[in-house]
């Protein structure tokens, strides 16, 4: 049985949104045990659950009573692979600081300040199979021991078929791989508002046969190793750390999503959680 952990002292991190390409800071605070975890914006306490999603177009956004927080994934992926259960996250801004485009800085400064608290973690364990499907892309979600991710993708250049089974036990295997685009998508990304905040040096850009990033990619499958990070952190916002095995081709936020309230809705510890509140955009 492993402990419930917050951080022994407070952490800071800054820097640009990728989305909104403004500059933003957040300030993590310890809590203490039972606590979960929750964003402050603008004095409004959004808990990090998946009943305030408010969009899962390329980020899972969070929002309560107007007050937004863009962009939460890889903070909370980093969060649910080092096991930290209780934690107020300030936002100063509208977005979590993209860094360099993966989750490497949040795990490597959380990762030092960590501490274990008295209470035994309450885990989210799946006890059956679910499935959920949205235009050819599907993920299922089975029991298991452990987090054991899949993910199989097929892009339209040169990478063709990629797939990638995270089995838990080395958190380094996901967390330096970057969000990632292709170069015909920027265009249209950056006419619907998004991307604003993208450059080579938080983005894996890719093209039909080439890497735009000078350092080209920093695994062979850097992009779906990505794909299991976001899962990662998706399925955080059920509240509790997870334990089951998932396999999701060709997912994306918007299917993570789907799926958790699925899981919600099939599992009998929906009891516990309130109803939804918020739409997706």
């Amino acid at each position: 049985m492993k402990r419930e952990k917050t951080l022994k002292d407070k952490l800071t991190f800054e820097g640009v949104g990728i989305h909104t390409g403004e500059k933003s800071k957040i300030i993590l605070h310890p809590e203490e045990e039972g606590k979960g975890i929750t964003f402050i914006k603008d004095g409004e306490k959004i808990p990090a659950l998946y009943r305030y999603v408010v969009n899962t177009n390329h980020s899972t956004d969070l929002g309560k009573n107007g007050k937004v927080v863009k962009t939460v994934e890889h903070l909370m992926a980093s969060l649910h692979l080092l096991g930290i259960t209780n934690l107020t996250v300030e936002v100063i801004g509208n977005e979590i600081p993209i860094l360099d485009g993966s989750g490497y800085h949040f795990y490597r400064e959380l990762s030092k300040n960590l501490v274990e608290q008295s209470s035994y973690v309450d885990y989210f364990v799946i006890d059956k199979t679910v499935r959920v499907t949205n235009n050819g892309s599907y993920i299922v979600a089975q029991p298991c021991s452990c987090l054991e991710i899949t993910y199989e993708g097929e892009f339209k250049n040169f990478l063709g078929k990629q797939k990638y089974t995270f089995t838990g036990e080395n958190p380094e295997e996901i967390v330096f791989a970057r969000t990632f685009c292709f170069d015909w998508e920027i265009e249209t990304i950056r006419k619907h508002g998004l991307g604003k905040g993208g450059s080579l040096e938080n983005t894996l850009v890719l093209g039909k046969d080439c890497v735009y990033n000078p350092g080209g990619m920093r695994y062979e499958e850097e992009p779906v190793r990505h794909k299991v990070f976001d899962l990662v952190g998706d399925l955080y916002l059920l509240g509790k750390p997870v334990r089951g095995r998932f396999y999701s081709y060709k997912g994306g936020h918007t299917l993570n999503y789907k799926l958790v309230l699925s899981l919600i809705s099939e599992s009998p510890q929906r009891k516990e959680i309130e109803p939804q509140e918020n739409k997706v955009l």
